[in-house]
């Protein structure tokens, strides 16, 4: 993005991704798998991205397509075989020194004989407004073309991430339920220890008991959603997600540096794929309406053209050839008079077609805005709920302490010191999902001004151990 917000932005991220470049180089023989890994991977393996490279291929072959349909067209024919002819000509006229005719009557024929020729024909379009109209669309069609690819890089990017954060947020959360159930094992043993010594009342066990079945249930549904992600990762990179980077659940979250809401708005509407793609898309409309204009039907062009034939043999009056030797050069038009009714409904068809793309143009610029709005509010949301999700961890963990210390001096109920446990374990899962979500967002912000590159994936990286 080639503006003064996306510049300054660049500039509040580099000092960021000095540094992380040195980290990583200095760590590069654990070689863990973070979000540029994902990306390189995705991108050799990905069938429709793939697809989308290759789209873009073709779309740089229109280009010259497009310069072609200006270009002289050279054609050349020749005919070798046998055939026949017979022409008769009547009430011809000759005159010649001392000697005159009319009505004279010219006969020739030949049978079986010997046919060969050959032509060679050369035009120039020089007025053709069908040809420009062509030529112009092409020109567009590419940088659709360049557009589709950009936005396809961008959401290859976005995706990475996407599987990415997805597998380490199944794995986490399996981890957490994992300590919490170790947790609750060692609460129900020693309940069950100290009912059987009559230190506590029944119902103490099956609360312990009840908790731990609850917790084994979560966790079997967790490590599913483990096996389902990483097959999904598989899918897309060809690799499995191993030694995989964690969030740091500890480290607060530093506040991000945003410009202005407006000034994201105004980059979106300048700088979105997505749009500039519907831009062009428009713009061909409009050619294709200038190609029905009545007053701009005519066509002019160079033409040559140079022939011969000729055809000997035997036939009903003797030996006979006959011979064709032509050249010519000159200009052609042509002008459509009447094309029933043809072109006038196509032009119906493209004022209609230009309405629609206009309609859509501007539902699309509503729907960007409102992602960029909606991404660019919740940066600021998550950061907050982070901060907040963080002293509720610290809180809950200070409680779970004197909870457990409560349970063992007898103030505190089994039950409450599970109510403490669950709490903990809440805010510590919310504070993953808050944490994976404002990293996210600001990957999609700069995707809304189709600025998002493989720096951003580094910095992203920055809040992973």
């Amino acid at each position: 993005m080639n503006n003064s917000v996306r510049r300054r932005y660049r500039a509040l991220k580099g000092a960021v991704l000095a540094t992380l470049l040195a980290t990583l180089a200095a760590t590069t023989a654990a070689e863990p798998l973070t979000l540029l890994n994902t990306w390189e991977n995705a991108s050799t393996h990905s069938p429709i991205f793939r697809a989308e490279q290759a789209a873009q291929q073709a779309g740089r072959a229109r280009q010259q397509q497009a310069r072609s349909l200006w270009l002289p067209t050279v054609g050349a024919s020749a005919t070798l075989g046998r055939g026949s002819h017979k022409s008769t000509m009547q009430g011809a006229q000759f005159s010649m020194p001392s000697m005159a005719s009319e009505g004279v009557e010219f006969n020739t024929s030949v049978r079986n004989g010997r046919l060969y020729g050959y032509e060679v024909g050369v035009q120039q379009p020089l007025l053709n407004r069908e040809r420009l109209t062509q030529s112009r669309q092409l020109k567009l069609s590419a940088q659709v073309a360049d557009y589709q690819w950009q936005h396809a890089q961008q959401t290859l990017l976005i995706e990475s991430a996407q599987h990415y954060f997805s597998v380490l947020l199944a794995q986490q959360t399996a981890t957490v339920l994992q300590q919490q159930l170790a947790q609750v094992r060692q609460v129900q043993k020693e309940t069950q220890r100290r009912y059987e010594l009559g230190d506590v009342p029944i119902t103490n066990t099956h609360e312990s008991t009840a908790q731990l079945r609850m917790l084994e249930a979560q966790l079997a549904e967790a490590q599913q959603q483990v096996q389902l992600a990483e097959e999904s990762f598989f899918d897309f990179t060809g690799i499995e997600p191993k030694q995989m980077l964690t969030i740091n659940l500890d480290k607060e979250l530093e506040a991000p540096a945003l410009e202005s809401l407006g000034g994201w708005l105004a980059d979106a509407a300048r700088f979105n794929p997505m749009l500039k793609m519907h831009e062009k898309g428009i713009q061909i409309t409009q050619e294709e309406l200038a190609r029905y204009h009545a007053w701009k039907s005519p066509t002019l062009s160079l033409v040559g053209r140079a022939a011969y034939e000729k055809i000997d043999g035997s036939g009903r009056f003797g030996d006979a050839m006959n011979k064709a030797d032509e050249w010519m050069v000159g200009m052609q038009l042509n002008v459509p008079i009447f094309t029933g009714g043809y072109r006038s409904h196509k032009r119906t068809e493209a004022l209609h077609q230009q309405a629609e793309s206009v309609a859509k143009q501007e539902a699309l610029q509503q729907q960007i805005a409102q992602q960029t709005r909606t991404a660019w509010l919740a940066i600021g949301t998550s950061f907050q709920q982070a901060k907040a999700l963080q002293e509720a961890v610290h809180a809950n963990q200070a409680r779970l302490k004197a909870t457990q210390l409560g349970h063992q001096l007898g103030h505190n109920t089994t039950l409450e010191m599970l109510d403490a446990e669950n709490a903990l374990a809440s805010a510590r899962l919310q504070l993953l999902q808050t944490k994976v979500a404002f990293i996210m967002q600001q990957l999609e912000l700069n995707a809304m001004v189709g600025g998002l590159t493989t720096e951003d994936l580094i910095i992203a990286n920055s809040y992973l151990k």
